[in-house]
């Protein structure tokens, strides 16, 4: 059996009256402790999903105090019954994941409070995010934990208490790895409470081609399902947003129905929910060029 053990002190500092006491809400502590177990239990599983290994993950927790300071030690135990495959035999599972948790915490400080969405697309190098215009590399187990949402919920969880009057700090170190120590500052709290979705992206182009209409709507946000001209096993379900398209649909100056033929400019990207998850495809038409109804489409194809 292979065994594996990591420490980390988790504390919030600051000048408030409680902290002074050494005291904090109970709720908050009891969310920040849960919050490191689910961290670290979570980015196991991920890791596991990408080494092809079978560790099983156990946190225990001894507490304390200091001046100013309320802490908590926690030990990360990583077992395992059977040999494992790892990208790097110089590494331990614990040292790979805190080293990978550092990485996805600063680039969400750094990710703008405005920016509602991560975008994270696939490369030939690696996995590269979006960060107000520039990219942060980022490699196979960095995007596992940035695309786990319960991890981005847990990391929001564990920066919460720093909205508190009085706390001002969040420092996480890691005994085992000391460069892999994460600090929270009062100013870096808002980028890891936020609730952002995330758009990993897989590939993405453009594609141009005559289509059949085989189901429509007048709704804007639905879905329309259109078969290729050229291949008939070929379907597509894409929203349009063709602003002049639209409003000949809501203006009612045109009439659509089934077998009708578009000409049409698509957008689309395959994405996961994360690294680990299915690929699914979303199509965008953004141009109609043309529209040839059932009734006139032999004679204006000829």
């Amino acid at each position: 059996m292979a065994l594996e053990e990591g420490s980390l002190k988790i504390h919030y500092d600051g000048k408030g009256v409680l902290l002074k006491q050494h005291q904090m809400k109970a709720k908050s502590v009891s969310k920040s402790i849960l919050a490191i177990e689910t961290i670290y239990v979570e980015a196991f599983k991920e890791s596991n999903r990408i080494f092809k290994s079978k560790y099983s993950t156990e946190v225990l927790l001894e507490g304390g105090f200091q001046e100013g300071s309320l802490w908590w030690v926690l030990k990360i135990f990583g077992k395992e019954d059977e040999s494992q495959i790892r990208l790097d035999h110089h590494k331990s599972g614990f040292s790979i994941i805190s080293s990978a948790l550092n990485k996805v915490v600063e680039t969400l400080k750094v990710i703008s409070f405005d920016s509602a969405e991560i975008v994270i697309r696939e490369t030939e190098d690696g996995y590269e995010v979006d960060v107000d215009g520039e990219n942060v590399v980022l490699n196979e187990v960095e995007c596992a934990i940035l695309t786990n949402e319960k991890i981005r919920s847990a990391l929001s969880d564990l920066a919460k208490p720093l909205s508190d009057e009085g706390i001002d700090t969040l420092t996480i170190e890691n005994y085992t790895n000391p460069d892999d120590s994460i600090k929270v500052n009062n100013s870096d709290k808002d980028n890891l409470i936020i609730n952002r979705k995330h758009k990993y992206i897989v590939d993405e182009g453009k594609t141009e081609g005559l289509f059949y209409i085989e189901t429509l709507s007048y709704n804007p946000k639905s879905k329309w399902k259109l078969v290729s001209h050229d291949d008939p096993s070929f379907t597509l379900s894409a929203t349009i947003v063709d602003p002049i398209f639209l409003k000949r649909v809501s203006d009612n100056t045109e009439k659509f129905s089934k077998d009708d033929l578009l000409d049409v400019a698509v957008n689309w990207y395959k994405e996961k929910s994360k690294l680990t998850g299915n690929v699914t495809t979303t199509n965008t038409i953004v141009e109609v060029k043309s529209h040839v109804p059932f009734e006139d489409r032999q004679r204006k194809l000829l």
